[in-house]
């Protein structure tokens, strides 16, 4: 089993061989580059995603246009706005590629395929539900030093890979608030 799904799968859940097999076959291998969309506001989340390589970001724009980050993917991250998929209702949030990447992508029809094969694609949704959207990410964590000191420490690769205004959008802060947060925990 080479397909990388299926591995992060195997090992976060109980799959026979001839699930992973259905499950690749059901998987849809795509390349976007950097800029594409995956999903835009307005449109129904109908797909899920797995980052292979690359990185993406979900966010909306405020009332004042600012961009208001909620999630960040990199490797072996599932892609997905929750609230859309769920509730097959548009999406206020658009999932964009920061730089060209790899994602496999599952379709809701495909999903709900699997489990009519076998109830142990309900699995799925656990994963799925553990996803890091800054509302839950940081539940807990009040201070701006706090939220970077968790975010350094639980997914340090997102401090590296994107800007300092997306990260302080994410966090919920200004970039000057944010380049003094990085000051005081250094």
């Amino acid at each position: 089993m080479t397909n990388p799904v299926c591995i992060h799968l195997d090992c976060n859940g109980n799959y026979s061989k001839q699930e992973l097999k259905l499950l690749e076959e059901a998987l849809e291998y795509k390349t976007v580059d950097k800029d594409n969309f995956i999903l835009r506001a307005g449109e129904v989340c109908d797909r899920i995603g797995f980052v292979v390589n690359g990185s993406l970001y979900q966010y909306k724009y405020d009332e004042d246009n600012n961009t208001i980050v909620s999630d960040f993917y990199i490797e072996n991250d599932w892609v997905i706005n929750t609230k859309s998929f769920t509730s097959q209702k548009a999406s206020e949030y658009n999932i964009q590629a920061f730089e060209t990447s790899s994602i496999y992508l599952l379709s809701i029809e495909s999903i709900h395929s699997l489990i009519a094969k076998s109830q142990s694609f309900l699995q799925m949704g656990k994963l799925l539900e553990a996803n890091n959207s800054s509302t839950t990410f940081f539940k807990g964590h009040k201070t701006p030093d706090d939220k970077y000191a968790l975010l350094l420490k639980e997914r340090p690769e997102i401090i590296k890979r994107f800007p300092q205004k997306l990260i302080a959008s994410y966090l919920n802060i200004t970039p000057e608030t944010l380049s003094r947060v990085r000051k005081r925990l250094k």
